[in-house]
Parts: C-alpha cells; sequence; structure tokens
C-alpha cells in the first residue's frame, strides 16, 4: 500500500467530525472575538487595512477566477497583493486560518460547518466559483475502466480515493451511494492527493476516485467511467467552495475583507464572460500544461454571490453520517448563518 493513508471505520472516519482535531488547544488564543457574521462589512469606501494578504489554496482548475482575475489586474485594482500558498491539507488551512498563518483560505462548506462546530469561528467571504449549476462540471467521482462500477451503488464494499477522509468530497460520495440504496460505511476510504489518484486508478490500488480537474482528465483518457458530478447532484443553487477567513480578521480589517470579496465577484464573472483567457491564466497559476490548461472545467457561469443553503445541506449530511453524539448535538445547534460574512450573500 506504501505511502496510502486508509481507513474502514465510519465510526473512526467521521466521529470527532472533519476538524476537531484542528490545534483545539490553540483555539482560544487565536481565534480572537466571535463578534457574528454581521461584524465589519466594510461598506464605508476604505481602502484595505491590510493590503498583502497570504492567501492558501488546494491547487486545481476550480480557481480559474482567481487566477484570470490576477493576471487581469482585478486585485490590484482593488488595492490588493496576494501571495498564492498552496496546500493540498483544507484542515491545515482551517488551522492556519485561527492561527493567522494564512489571511485567506480555501475551505469547503463541509469544513467551514465543522471547523465552527467546534468552536473555530472561520467566515465564508466569497465563493471561488459562484454557485453550482445544473451543468457544474467541477467535483466527479470516476470509477476504473476494470472495476465493473457503473453507478454509485457499485460502490458498496470497494476501495474509494478521496482527498480527505472527511472532506466535503466524501461526504457527498456517501451521501449518493446511500441514495442509490448500497452500504455507505462498507466502502473503504483511500487518502490521496488528486494527482496521485489518476494512477492508483489505473494500477487498481483504487476502484473509483472523487476528483477534480485537470486530474479528471487523464483518469477519463484511460477508460474511468463517470458516475457522476457530486456536487451538481447535491449542491445545485448554491456555491460549497469557498475563500474563508476568522472572524478577528473580520474585525480588524472589514475593508479588506470587502475588497477581496469584491475583487472574486468580478474575477468570477470576467472568468465566466472569457473562459479561454481564465484557462490561459492556469498555465502560470498551476504550473500546468497548455493542454491541460485547454482541457480546464470549472463552474463557468456561476453566481458569485453566497447563500446559506450549502451550509444547511452540509450540517444535516455530517449529522447523518456522524456516529459521535457529542459531535452530533454541536452540529445541531449550529446557526450555520452565522458563518457567512454578511456582506457576501
Amino acid at each position: 500500500m506504501g505511502g496510502f493513508t486508509v481507513k474502514t471505520s465510519l465510526t473512526r472516519r467521521l466521529g470527532a467530525i472533519a476538524v476537531a482535531g484542528i490545534v483545539a488547544a490553540s483555539l482560544a488564543a487565536c481565534s480572537g472575538g466571535d463578534g457574528g457574521a454581521d461584524a465589519g462589512t466594510g461598506d464605508d469606501g476604505g481602502a484595505p487595512e491590510k493590503a498583502s494578504l497570504t492567501v492558501a489554496i488546494n491547487p486545481s482548475t476550480q480557481f480559474a477566477p482567481l487566477y484570470y482575475g490576477l493576471q487581469e489586474g482585478i486585485f490590484e485594482e482593488h488595492g490588493l497583493e496576494l501571495e498564492i500558498t498552496p496546500q493540498t491539507d483544507i484542515a491545515a488551512i482551517v488551522s492556519g486560518l485561527a492561527s493567522g498563518t494564512y489571511d485567506v483560505g480555501f475551505a469547503t462548506v463541509v469544513h467551514a460547518v465543522t471547523a465552527n462546530a467546534n468552536g473555530i469561528p472561520i467566515r465564508a467571504i466569497t465563493s471561488i466559483e459562484g454557485q453550482i449549476q445544473e451543468d457544474d462540471e467541477g467535483t466527479l467521482t470516476i470509477a476504473s475502466a476494470e472495476s465493473g462500477i457503473t453507478d454509485f451503488a457499485g460502490l458498496e464494499g470497494k476501495r474509494v480515493a478521496t482527498v480527505g477522509l472527511s472532506s466535503h468530497n466524501t461526504l457527498t460520495m456517501w451521501e449518493l451511494v446511500d441514495r442509490a440504496g448500497a452500504d455507505a460505511a462498507s466502502i473503504e476510504l483511500v487518502q490521496l492527493p488528486f494527482g496521485q489518484m489518476a494512477a492508483a486508478l489505473e494500477s487498481g490500488d483504487v476502484d473509483a476516485a472523487i476528483m477534480q480537474w485537470p486530474f479528471a482528465a487523464e483518469a477519463l483518457a484511460a477508460g474511468g467511467v463517470e458516475l457522476g458530478y457530486n456536487n451538481r447532484e447535491l449542491f445545485e443553487g448554491t456555491a460549497t467552495t469557498l475563500f474563508n477567513t476568522s472572524q478577528s480578521f473580520v474585525d480588524q480589517n472589514p475593508n479588506t475583507v470587502r475588497a477581496f470579496a469584491d475583487a472574486m465577484a468580478e474575477s468570477i464573472e470576467g472568468a465566466s464572460a472569457d473562459p479561454e483567457t481564465a484557462k490561459a491564466a492556469l498555465v502560470d497559476g498551476l504550473g500546468i500544461t497548455e493542454e491541460q490548461a485547454a482541457g480546464a472545467r470549472w463552474n463557468v457561469g456561476g453566481d458569485p454571490a453566497l447563500n446559506v443553503d450549502a451550509f444547511e445541506v452540509a450540517r444535516d449530511l455530517l449529522v447523518k453520517f456522524s456516529t459521535d453524539e457529542s459531535a452530533k448535538a454541536a452540529l445541531e445547534k449550529l446557526d450555520v448563518s452565522t458563518i457567512v460574512w454578511s456582506g457576501a450573500l
């Protein structure tokens, strides 16, 4: 099995909720005051309090709008300079937001809900690609050509690669398997970076993988079978991929948060209007080839505004698949509307 990280027990996978292990001991010192999601909307038109931002991302072609905005000078027009830090561990990004290592960072709606249920007040300030549409081509589950799997029900008892054992991708896959009438708890998860999944499918180390572009292209070219686009099935009309910051950063830098959110909204709309230019921006941005960039996919045309629907769905799914009663209780009492910075709605 080499460097694969595998867990088979649903209790072990989700019992403590996805990021319960995120530097809990440092939380009180790092998270700052809980001023609520309405604090500091940055509507006074002032210059950003902090112009140079460290932004953590989990690299994939979903970030085409971000790189489009950087290439076209949109962030510069809003008075911002971004230092992009690639980070494949979303829990580490959330931890970095809490500690102040990162000013802004990517996390899915599942990570945002989980963090807040564990007392880590991060706030969603913008989507990275807009609200999911009915033809979204982002996250998809692919079975290997040799597995014989043709639908989500076929994943029962199989080995599935996922970027995080308790990630948004894993949760959506479990739900789709459950809806298909199969036993989600029987699935053996294999934690892998997106870039290693196609090789794992081809070698037979896993039967299926939950993937992002451009990595999915390699798996499909090798005969992989599309089982479905996870977010399209479960989250249409709401955003699941988010840029977040801490509540303390919102309190201290309201104009900066407003400038970043406005720049991202313009970048999302610009990338949708000119996807070829956005694809080209990925060559330097992600360090991929022109051929890979040409095949890039993301949620082109998505509405940049956030709403609370995705947070409600994510909370319900976390409750459904958690076997830890204290975790369920924390989730059930969480007011998900507090997770979203009001300026993003």
